[in-house]
């Protein structure tokens, strides 16, 4: 179910928050029971198994069994941790080790059976097939939907409880909130699990944060909903009828799916960090301009931020500046490593490897003497040197195959159909609309914008509580007018 869907937003979401909020109402106040985080992460937990279930309930079941399964195991190992520690030092037991290893075997085994063995989706053709009124520029990440970050979740969690990295009270409520919470399950942020923990115990509700959750929560709705599906159009035609492009229509459409994957993937961080926020939740940022970036180094730094922390933090694999000089720099195999790692995540195909494998070599080219001469480049050079290999990049991520892929690198140099049966892309007003506002809101320059956010918190902040006051007002009157009418009866 994606989040711009009327389902989601007016029932779904809707639902949850008014469930969340009587639990924190009946729970939230009591000192002495403190169930509130428990019964919390209950209803977050169970909603979320409806969001998956709505959409296939085999699979929800599949992972719900998944879920049972690592809280078992997980449990396991930090009860075997904490019979160490009661008893005696010396006592050494392998059951840990076996849970941790018996865990990751598992995962391993549930990625390989529905990504490689049996892929649901290796193409925009069998997307549009599942859900054909909606475009999403990633596939891989709704079809099945969140697994891949489900899985890195489940490797976060019984990493940090096997290193002893996470809260001392070991909840299965708040483990199944964790991995199955649908606010970040389709795509991220990737949140560690020894950086959540501590939220999954105790967390407070305010007005402000409400606020702030639904301002984030409407910029990636106008994200994905206004600018990523927009461009989509534009996009999907011109990939899917490469054998008759001109060279501005292939220009056009590529400018379009650049945009478009970016204000998908970030809009989806933003409108999952706004509905953290609303539940009481800090989650990390994702995305802080990644086409603002002047190498590869800097983009990686800036785009899926939350994968590449996973990364380094529980795969030992980094992308530090190669001018730093130490045993711990990352070597061009351990580059490589995290590279096919990152197109795992992004689903497996031969293109997306491709499109990893062109970044992994640019990164390596910029801890050589490239970097060094990168650097003494003017500024805005640099820029344009980025911005032309990742746009040539992302044709191998968008094509389905290597054919179309040379196909429209032919189109983009100015070999493609110039005849009648050339296919004219859809570019209405709103689509350059979106393409003027893409472009410039991908770089960030009106840095004092983050000045005038703080006033519309303010000031959304007021009106709720505005709102809340005359609800509350008007609520009481009519109670009271009820109580007369009946005392007069």
């Amino acid at each position: 179910m994606p989040f711009t869907n009327s389902v989601f937003l007016l029932i779904f979401l809707p639902t949850v928050l008014l469930l969340y909020f009587i639990a924190e109402s009946f729970w939230g106040q009591s000192r002495k029971t403190k169930k509130f985080p428990d019964v919390a992460n209950a209803v977050i937990a169970i909603s979320s198994i409806v969001f998956l279930g709505v959409f296939d309930h085999q699979y929800a079941a599949m992972l719900t069994a998944a879920t049972t399964f690592l809280i078992g195991t997980a449990w396991v190992v930090d009860r075997a941790h904490r019979f160490e520690d009661t008893h005696s030092r010396n006592t050494i037991s392998a059951i840990p080790e076996l849970g941790f290893a018996v865990t990751l075997t598992a995962m391993v085994l549930l990625y390989g059976t529905y990504q490689l063995a049996t892929p649901i989706v290796v193409s925009q053709n069998a997307w549009a097939t599942a859900l054909p009124n909606y475009r999403f520029s990633v596939p891989s990440l709704f079809l099945p939907l969140g697994l891949s970050v489900f899985l890195c979740h489940a490797v976060s969690l019984i990493v940090d409880v096997y290193r002893r990295r996470g809260a001392a009270a070991f909840k299965p409520v708040h483990v199944a909130m964790y991995v199955l919470g649908f606010p970040f399950l389709i795509a991220g942020p990737i949140i560690r699990y020894r950086d959540i923990s501590h939220q999954l115990n105790t967390r407070q509700l305010s007005m402000a944060s409400f606020a702030y959750g639904v301002r984030r929560f409407s910029i990636g709705f106008c994200k994905v909903a206004l600018l990523a599906q927009t461009l989509a159009l534009p996009a999907d035609i011109a990939f899917s009828n490469i054998d008759s492009l001109t060279f501005i229509a292939a220009w056009i459409g590529l400018l379009c799916f650049s945009l478009q994957i970016y204000f998908d993937l970030s809009g989806y961080a933003d409108m999952a960090l706004g509905i953290g926020r609303m539940l009481g939740f800090r989650l990390p940022e994702n995305f802080n301009s990644p086409y603002a970036a002047n190498s590869f180094h800097e983009f990686w730094r800036r785009w899926n931020i939350s994968l590449t922390n996973w990364c380094r933090t529980y795969l030992g694999l980094s992308l530090k500046d190669s001018s730093k000089t130490s045993a711990s720099n990352p070597t061009t195999v351990s580059a490589v490593l995290l590279f096919v790692v990152i197109c795992l995540w992004h689903g497996p195909s031969w293109t997306v490897f491709i499109w990893g494998a062109i970044h992994a070599v640019f990164v390596a080219l910029e801890r050589t003497s490239w970097g060094v001469t990168l650097t003494r480049w003017p500024s805005p050079l640099r820029h344009v040197y980025l911005l032309v290999l990742v746009n040539a990049a992302w044709v191998f991520f968008r094509a389905d195959s290597l054919t179309d892929a040379l196909g429209f690198f032919q189109a983009l140099v100015g070999f493609g159909d110039t005849g009648l049966d050339t296919v004219p892309l859809p570019l209405f007003a709103s689509t350059w609309i979106a393409l003027i506002v893409g472009v410039l809101s991908t770089v960030p320059i009106l840095p004092t914008i983050g000045r005038w956010s703080v006033t519309v918190d303010a000031l959304a902040t007021a009106l709720q509580m505005i709102i809340t006051t005359a609800a509350t007002f008007v609520w009481v009157r009519v109670l009271r007018q009820k109580h007369k009418t009946h005392s007069q009866d």
